[in-house]
């Protein structure tokens, strides 16, 4: 019970401003090497941004990790959602399903400090990812509509695009942005994650102006 949230940052190279507690309750069984553990969250929140663990349950048997995760981003009823398996041997099969739900720009805003702001517009996300830790794939897509956004100071306005995840490449469908003066950004086209034999038939075309 009450389990500070602060015992994370023992794990991470840089501390960040965790708040609040979290319970868990754990149910361990010996003889097939296993367990199952419910997580709830009791006032917690990361950089004075409330989230809530709507979801939390984590089971271990096999050496599979299973996850069925629903977070709330400050008092938001739209979760972030995170489910599937992930193995111990990164040689074996994963499946992951991320549902972000426009809600998941938001956590990577939190996470990343002052060096990316999400400033406004709509994000979504949907993806399930596969193959394997050491060679993932991934299928799903991420729509961006009308977003600005601050990357190391400086501001990049007006996203709009839609990025495909084919599983084993990217494809970036009428990346189209403005800086904040009146320069132009466009960007189309496909690029592998990691098959180098589909590397000459995909390129990626972009165009500034200013």
């Amino acid at each position: 019970k009450k389990l500070p949230l602060k015992t994370i940052n023992i794990f991470l190279d840089k501390p960040r401003d965790f708040e609040g507690n979290v319970d868990i309750s754990l149910l361990y069984n010996l003889d097939k090497k296993s367990f199952a553990t419910k997580i709830s969250s009791n006032k917690t929140s990361i950089n004075s941004n409330q989230i809530i663990l709507d979801i939390g349950e984590v089971q271990y048997s096999d050496s599979f990790f299973d996850l069925d995760l629903s977070l709330l981003l400050n008092k938001s009823s739209t979760p972030i959602n995170i489910s599937g398996s992930i193995p111990l041997n990164k040689e074996d099969k994963l499946e992951l399903r991320l549902n972000g739900n426009g809600k998941f720009i938001e956590l990577i805003d939190i996470y990343a400090d002052d060096y990316f702001t999400f400033k406004k517009g709509d994000v979504n996300l949907r993806m399930i990812i596969k193959g394997t830790v050491k060679n993932p794939i991934a299928n799903g897509f991420i729509v961006i509509k009308d977003s600005d956004v601050d990357i190391y100071r400086n501001i990049i306005k007006n996203i709009n695009s839609t990025i495909i995840f084919d599983f084993d490449h990217i494809e970036i469908k009428n990346f189209q942005a403005s800086d904040d003066i009146s320069g132009n950004i466009f960007i189309q086209g496909a690029l592998p994650f990691h098959n180098k034999s589909i590397f000459n038939d995909l390129e990626i075309s972009l165009v500034t102006n200013k």
